[in-house]
């Protein structure tokens, strides 16, 4: 269920977006309460098909991120969930099965999009040392690496292009959009999500690179990487203007899809901080069909 389609350029229609997400504040603070004092919340997972109790641990605060939580069986959590109902509706509106990439292969998510789309080829970023398209042994898998910024892929090849929460962890956000926009066929689809906060006007900027020196412009900040026990550096945080970045990449129709699906598990990541706090917002950008 998506309770909100918003189709905008710039930073027109983010009143009702924000709109929507006001008044669903109340319903979302009761469940997510629930599901942090119970620990779990019953529900059903698109990905593997089952209605099951979805398992949310809590960390010493006594404060977790329910996007990231929320976990079936199956290894989904909420987020990825919340990207599914969206990527299964971009699907439903395809004339065909498009010739799909997605930046991401060792993660639970893989499963159920190559069961959608039984050609996709998922990539990892797994080193500076490799070039993009390179073969390498991981966990006993040969994985294709890609750096999102700079592929391997032919321009106009693809038909549908996907990365979920990987954008923050580019250096360069614009030109791993601009990427995207090469390779993707006229009429082509970008869908993607990352982290983003409501509550900002203009992205954060955390960390970026300086001749290939790593400058920090604000404390270290990590994410889970499925490649690196470590976690992956996030370089942005972002804000409103990710639409209009979108937008400059040469993308037209933007649309921010609210993915929200108490039913499906899939809840803001409650984070009580307003300036940290996230709605399952997950982009739906559109190539022009045609040279202007």
């Amino acid at each position: 269920m998506q309770v909100a389609d918003e189709s905008r350029r710039g930073f027109d229609g983010m009143s009702s977006l924000q709109a929507v997400m006001d008044a669903l504040s109340p319903v979302a603070l009761m469940l997510e309460k629930q599901a942090f004092d119970q620990g779990r919340a019953f529900g059903y997972c698109r990905g593997c098909g089952i209605w099951s109790w979805f398992v949310q641990p809590l960390e010493a605060e006594g404060w977790a991120n329910l996007s990231e939580g929320m976990l079936c069986a199956c290894g989904l959590n909420g987020r990825m969930r919340g990207v599914l109902a969206v990527v299964d509706d971009v699907l439903a509106r395809m004339d065909a099965v498009p010739e799909a990439a997605v930046f991401e292969r060792l993660t639970p998510m893989f499963g159920p999009l190559l069961r959608r789309l039984p050609g996709i080829t998922g990539s990892e970023f797994l080193g500076m040392q490799y070039r993009s398209g390179d073969m390498v042994e991981h966990g006993g898998l040969q994985v294709r690496h890609e750096s999102m910024d700079d592929t391997s892929y032919a321009s106009g090849s693809l038909g549908l292009v996907m990365h979920f929460d990987v954008l923050e962890h580019v250096p360069d956000p614009m030109a791993a959009l601009r990427e995207c926009h090469r390779i993707l066929v006229p009429g082509g689809r970008l869908v993607f999500s990352t982290p983003f906060y409501e509550e900002l006007t203009i992205s954060i900027r955390r960390a970026w690179l300086r001749d290939g020196v790593l400058v920090h412009d604000l404390p270290a900040a990590y994410h889970g990487n499925p490649v690196d026990e470590g976690g992956a550096l996030v370089f942005t945080q972002f804000g409103q203007d990710l639409f209009d970045m979108v937008a400059a990449a040469g993308f037209c129709g933007v649309e921010a899809r609210l993915a929200f699906n108490p039913v499906e598990g899939v809840l803001t990541n409650a984070c009580p901080y307003p300036d940290g706090h996230a709605w399952p917002v997950v982009f739906v950008a559109a190539k022009p069909a045609a040279s202007a």
